[in-house]
């Protein structure tokens, strides 16, 4: 489980976040669960942010995350939003929700692709294309996957993978068009050249003498 740092920010508005990020601190905001508990305002340092970010990846989107708020104790949370900066790609604002177990959420999980190794396109010289690399699935929070695995093995040249032929786990739904494709088996149409070998020379056309 990943741990994050936070500290409670008074003040809200574009003028507190400029100044957070000038002291190298990211705005945040955890909401949801009990009707209890209260929206709060936090920020990260941003240093140990970029650090959490760089070892979870983007795994961390599925995680569940144990934020440690100075004075307030500890929330399980799940990282609901991450605003980067355009240029920089630093993040800017970080929104945490609540963790929940039994709370039906959607999260977009990265696709993986397995059983290349078995795939008999790949052995005929094919190219396999992946066509989505992430789907947006609904699940509970308690049991989010870390990725949707999807097995090539026997997929030919000019096959394809649609959402309807995906196994989903136990308790993932995704809802949208079953036909939609997700990987593609296509086959090479190029000429193989060998290379470094030397053009042919032209041969010139012979000439018949004109008679004197």
């Amino acid at each position: 489980m990943a741990v994050i740092k936070a500290t409670k920010r008074d003040g809200t508005g574009k003028g507190v976040a400029r100044q957070l990020r000038r002291d190298g601190r990211v705005p945040a905001v955890l909401y949801g669960g009990p009707k209890t508990k209260s929206n709060l305002n936090l920020s990260l340092e941003m240093r140990e942010l970029l650090k959490t970010l760089e070892v979870e990846g983007s795994n961390i989107r599925v995680k569940v995350i144990e934020l440690v708020i100075e004075g307030a104790g500890t929330e399980k949370a799940l990282m609901r939003g991450l605003q980067v900066h355009p240029v920089s790609g630093r993040p800017v604002h970080v929104d945490f929700m609540r963790f929940d177990a039994h709370q039906k959420i959607q999260v977009m999980i990265p696709i993986h692709v397995v059983d290349e190794d078995q795939c008999p396109g790949i052995r005929s010289g094919g190219i396999l294309q992946l066509v989505q690399h992430e789907m947006e699935i609904h699940c509970q929070a308690g049991a989010i996957p870390e990725s949707i695995n999807i097995s090539v093995k026997g997929l030919e040249i000019g096959h394809s993978i649609h959402l309807r032929d995906i196994q989903l786990p136990q308790g993932t739904e995704v809802h949208g068009d079953q036909n939609m494709t997700i990987v593609t088996m296509v086959g090479i149409k190029a000429e193989q050249i060998e290379e470094g070998a030397p053009e042919a020379p032209e041969t010139a056309t012979p000439t018949t003498p004109e008679a004197s």
